[in-house]
C-alpha cells in the first residue's frame, strides 16, 4: 500500500474523533459554565429592581424639579405644641330674623278707693279683662274688653295697664308693633261701654 494514502487516512479518522472528544472533555472539565448559576435569577432580578428605582427616581426627580416652585417646603411634622392663649372676643353679630310672636300675657293692679279693694287689668288668650275686688279676702267681678260695647280693640295688644281716676277705672293696653290704646269704665260697677280709641304713641 502507498504510505502517503496510509497517512493521510489516519489523520482523517483522528480529525473524526478528535472533534466530538474535546466537545465532552470541555462540558466535563467546566459543569458551572453549562449551568446557570442557582443566584443569577436573583442578583439579575436585583439589577433589574435597581434599574427601574433608578429610572424611576430620575422620572420623579425631573417631575419634581418641574413643579418645585409651585410646591411648599414642609419638613417633618414633631410632637404638637401646648395650646396658645384665649384670642379676644369678637364682635356681637347681627340679629337674626324675627320669629313668630307667642301668646301675650300680663296683669296690672291698682288700689281701689275702699279699704283693701283692689281694681285689676288682665291680658290673655288675645283679650283684655278689666276687674274689681271690694276687698282682700273677697270674689272678684270681671268685664271682658273685647266684646261688641268696647270696639276697636287691637287683636295683637300684648301688655296692659289700669289707672283709677275719679269714678272712672282705665284700660290701656300696648300693641306689638308700638301702638297705644285705652277704653274706661265707671266704678266701681264697671259698666265698660266705651270703645278702644288710639293714644298718642310713645
Amino acid at each position: 500500500m502507498n504510505p502517503v494514502l496510509t497517512r493521510v487516512r489516519r489523520a482523517r479518522l483522528t480529525a473524526v474523533f478528535s472533534v466530538p472528544l474535546a466537545l465532552s472533555l470541555a462540558v466535563i472539565a467546566s459543569p458551572a459554565s453549562a449551568a446557570p448559576a442557582p443566584n443569577a435569577g436573583a442578583v439579575q432580578a436585583a439589577d433589574c429592581s435597581d434599574a427601574r428605582t433608578l429610572a424611576k427616581s430620575r422620572t420623579n426627580k425631573a417631575k419634581s424639579a418641574k413643579s418645585f416652585k409651585r410646591l411648599p417646603t414642609q419638613g417633618c411634622a414633631g410632637p404638637r405644641g401646648t395650646q396658645g392663649p384665649k384670642g379676644a372676643k369678637g364682635d356681637r353679630g347681627p340679629a337674626g330674623p324675627a320669629g313668630p310672636a307667642g301668646p301675650c300675657v300680663d296683669v296690672a293692679v291698682v288700689a281701689g278707693l275702699a279699704p283693701g279693694s283692689e281694681y285689676s287689668a288682665a291680658l290673655t288668650r288675645g283679650r283684655a279683662f278689666v276687674g274689681y275686688r271690694p276687698s282682700l279676702t273677697g270674689a272678684a267681678i270681671w268685664r271682658d274688653l273685647t266684646r261688641p260695647l268696647t270696639p276697636g280693640f287691637p287683636r295683637n295688644a300684648c301688655s296692659v295697664a289700669v289707672k283709677l281716676s275719679g269714678e272712672r277705672v282705665y284700660v290701656k293696653v300696648l300693641t306689638t308693633t308700638g301702638d297705644l290704646y285705652e277704653t274706661s269704665c265707671t266704678a266701681p260697677a264697671l259698666a265698660c261701654t266705651v270703645g278702644w280709641v288710639a293714644v298718642v304713641r310713645p
